[in-house]
């Protein structure tokens, strides 16, 4: 069905395709990791094993994905944990558990319905048609073979199939949706002011005893941070690649042996009417389905428009709606009978009834893009690209054991590296354990830095893996320990963050005050001019809340009862320290029958997608509580 997979792929295309396709359970391909040989189970679901196999590769996937996000603040010891490892397994548990219900309720994708998804996704194209090398590339990338990839996207969609259901079978009543409405769009008319730290910081007085006692009770506060200079050495695919000369003959043999990517085959669009056939159906049926299919090929020959057949008599949900049309097409996309029957039909003509395991296919060939060649001349900057990167990461594997080797038998210095492979020693600035610039910005590199042998031994570190392309070895060139700075030098900084503090005591003490004498009975206006309060006044929506004011003011005044009488007070810290008061006057709730259509729709589309994902997960665990399932925690 779907192209054979041959080209090498770069992983940032991976990750992409990875993001595009995944429907909620994309991380790994399910058909892929429930067949296979003999092998350790490590669960057994409803009487179908787990296979360590399985488990492994997907363990070993998930590990990568952690590797790829966390970069260097992975955990390889995390990562290898029980829980780690048990969450992975629950994960294909599960999708075991989705994949038997889908089958067993007849979820289904088409031939049709999946090449054109194949066809449309942006990242299989190029100039905003499908690429065949392109989607080769990509496909590789992902480590997966042409039936595992076609399995993988069937269960995926059909999978999406599945929460679709569930999701839109979520319903609102009258009831629901006016009391939502309600609340959404009520509105909050409130005063409010807010005493900051800096209304008393004028005000607070530090003692020099408060600041020596902070100082002496602080002084991890106040070190300068253990710092160290390194040289270094570094083997890199990047470095090696401006070394390489890339020579005529090389470009040649490089084009000649990769004609494949430089050739785009010819294309053609078509058309098609699909009448569904079951498989198992009896001869009667299937020859009325033939029947009728042959009617239609000949009202197409004889001039009527085919897009209207196609809307009124295809069953192919994909394309039905749009006249049949199934856009541009490779070879190699589509399952061989179809193929076939295309490809042999002349520009305009209309195929016989073509069967596949879907049923009976009319197809029209309605264009045809020749197919293009690169010359060697429009593909020349590339080639030398890639030979250069080719001939680079050759040479990077094969000097990479001698750099190891030599860096950890010669541990006393850096020169016998530098002598065998020609490299060049660099030295960092200063940085500390936590922070860096240049090459000190990789924690690899600090970590190393700071390690018994290099800091405390002045050996070489071992060859520090920084990515797949590059490798560095360091050692100390100087060193910086860590000391307390005078008191002198830090007194100011002391002192002012002494003061914030007692500010912000201050402020929590007023504004605590100032909300009991209003609940006492004080007027707000007079007691706000009383402490020098800039009183404001806002409209809060639940629906537009304005950013101007604090989420933690916003929370707190829609937490207040409605007002009976007078006004409701209340009080919250904001995040710099700072105290809001606020009066809350009024509360209007709009009409539902006032509000716009739009943000209706907007209103139930969200309660609808909770609800629905809420049936969703109620259905997942309904699947684990109800499945026989037994976990060989000894193979995991």
């Amino acid at each position: 069905m779907l192209t054979e997979i041959k080209d090498r792929a770069t992983g940032w295309i991976a990750w992409i395709i990875v993001i595009i396709i995944s429907i909620p359970f994309a991380l790994w391909g399910v058909n892929e990791y429930f067949a296979g040989g003999a092998s350790l189970d490590v669960a057994m679901v409803n009487g179908q094993e787990i296979e360590q196999q399985a488990y492994r590769h997907a363990l070993e996937e998930r590990r990568s994905m952690a590797r790829r996000m966390l970069g260097s603040q992975f955990d390889p010891d995390s990562a290898n944990s029980l829980e780690f490892r048990t969450a992975v397994l629950e994960d294909l548990i599960l999708r075991q558990l989705l994949h038997e219900n889908t089958q067993g309720a007849g979820f289904r994708v088409s031939d049709a319905q999946l090449a054109q998804f194949i066809r449309t996704t942006p990242q299989f194209q190029r100039d905003g048609s499908f690429d065949s090398a392109a989607y080769q590339q990509a496909v590789q990338a992902l480590g997966y073979t042409r039936s595992g990839f076609e399995n993988y996207l069937r269960q995926q969609h059909i999978l999406q199939q599945v929460r679709n259901g569930l999701e839109q079978s979520s319903f609102l009543t009258s009831s629901d949706e006016q009391n939502l409405l309600k609340i959404a769009s009520e509105k909050r008319i409130f005063d409010y002011t807010t005493i900051t730290p800096e209304q008393f910081i004028a005000d607070t007085v530090v003692s020099a005893q408060e600041t020596e006692e902070y100082y002496a009770a602080n002084p991890q506060l106040y070190e300068s941070p253990e710092m160290v200079k390194i040289n270094y050495v570094r083997l890199a695919v990047s470095d090696l690649a401006k070394s390489v000369e890339v020579s005529e003959e090389d470009i040649q043999r490089y084009y000649q042996e990769n004609q494949e990517l430089y050739r785009k085959p010819e294309q053609r669009t078509a058309s098609h009417i699909l009448l569904t056939v079951q498989e198992n159906a009896d001869d009667t049926t299937a020859q009325g389905v033939l029947q009728q299919a042959n009617s239609l090929t000949e009202r197409a020959r004889a001039g009527e428009d085919f897009a209207e057949l196609a809307k009124e008599y295809s069953q192919d949900p994909g394309s039905a709606e749009s006249g049949g049309d199934l856009g541009v097409i490779e070879a190699g996309v589509m399952v061989k009978p179809f193929e076939d029957a295309l490809f042999a039909l002349e520009e305009g003509e209309v195929s016989d009834p073509v069967k596949t395991r879907y049923g009976y296919h009319v197809i029209k060939l309605t264009g045809l893009i020749p197919g293009q060649t690169k010359s060697l001349e429009e593909a020349r900057q590339e080639i030398e690209q890639e030979e250069e990167r080719r001939q680079a990461e050759a040479l990077f594997v094969e000097r990479a054991e001698t750099f190891r080797n030599i860096v950890f038998e010669q541990p006393e210095s850096l020169d016998p590296v530098v002598e065998e492979l020609g490299l060049v020693v660099q030295t960092s600035d200063w940085f500390s354990r936590d922070t860096g610039t240049g090459i000190a910005e990789n924690k690899k590199i600090r970590d190393a830095a700071f390690s018994d042998d290099v800091f405390i031994e002045n050996l070489n570190s071992e060859a520090i893996e920084i990515d797949i392309d590059t490798l560095v070895a360091i050692r100390k060139a100087d060193a910086q320990a860590a000391k307390l700075k005078p008191l002198a030098e830090v007194q100011a900084q002391i002192e002012q963050k002494l003061k914030r503090d007692k500010a912000k005591g201050n402020v929590l003490r007023r504004g605590e005050q100032l909300l009991t004498e209003l609940k006492n009975g004080s007027d707000w206006r007079t007691l706000l001019q009383e402490n020098a309060l800039e009183p404001k006044t806002a409209t809060q929506s639940r629906l537009q809340p304005d950013p101007e004011h604090s989420l933690l003011l916003t929370a707190e005044v829609f937490r207040a009862p409605i007002p009976e009488q007078d006004a409701e007070y209340g009080g919250v810290t904001l995040p710099d320290g700072s105290y809001a008061l606020f009066r809350l006057t009024e509360v209007k709730a709009e009409e539902p029958s006032a509000i716009d259509e739009d943000t209706k729709e907007q209103v139930r589309a969200a309660l609808s997608r909770r609800r629905g994902s809420e049936y969703f997960l109620s259905f997942q665990r309904g699947l684990r509580e109800s499945a026989d399932v037994e976990i060989f925690t000894e193979n995991l």
